[in-house]
């Protein structure tokens, strides 16, 4: 028995090459659409936390303008330092003390604490220890500032010792010197009173005539 043979059309391989490309457009905009929503995901999700939000929230609070609030939040940060022994605790306290803008601003005790913190153990990650090195950085410039400072400062104030000092000398100079001229017009006065006394007594008692000689005999 022989079965009938099937022709293929053309019409056939065409129908069957447009559901191909449809059924591989419909793969590739599902790929699309789930890549889509994944970055869409990601994108809502929320960003982990940053390793350095606590220093820049401390950074903020020691921000000049609020001395009570700059002392709450450095007492805060001792606090946490002392009970905890973090790592991140003594640097936010290091930080805070060495903040510019409140009466207990401390560079040198900031750089020594950060100092000592980088130098032994401990558990900041690299981003933080970058972070600490760069105020270190910061506080050093600001303790040799201020040392310039003090230097300039103690020169002014010898300069200012040294013409009061010749001042004072000077001053001691002219005191001197009046005291001996106020002497020599004493005793010129004196001269001059001695004088006028002796004229008065000749001119109130005039000075006889010496007697005429005798004559020759």
């Amino acid at each position: 028995m022989h079965l009938p043979r099937m022709h293929t059309t053309p019409h056939i391989v065409v129908a069957a090459v447009l559901l191909a490309v449809l059924t591989g457009c419909s793969g590739l905009a599902g790929r699309t659409r789930t890549a889509a929503e994944s970055v869409a995901a990601q994108q809502s999700a929320p960003p982990p936390a940053a390793p350095l939000a606590s220093y820049l929230d401390t950074l903020s609070r020691m921000a000049p303008g609020d001395p009570a609030r700059q002392q709450a939040e450095l007492e805060a940060t001792l606090a946490a330092a002392r009970q905890s022994r973090a790592s991140a605790d003594t640097l936010r306290y290091a930080l805070a003390l060495g903040s510019a803008g409140h009466a207990s601003s401390n560079p040198v005790e900031a750089r020594r604490v950060i100092t000592e913190l980088l130098a032994s153990p401990n558990s900041l990650q690299p981003v933080e220890i970058e972070f600490a090195s760069a105020y270190l950085r910061e506080f050093d410039a600001r303790v040799a500032l201020y040392a310039e400072l003090g230097r300039q400062r103690e020169s002014a104030e010898q300069h200012l010792r040294q013409a009061d000092a010749a001042a004072d000398r000077r001053i001691e100079a002219l005191a001197s010197e009046n005291k001996q001229l106020k002497r020599a017009l004493a005793a010129a006065e004196r001269k001059l009173e001695a004088v006028a006394e002796m004229e008065r007594s000749l001119l109130e008692h005039p000075v006889d005539a010496e007697p005429e000689a005798p004559p020759r005999q």
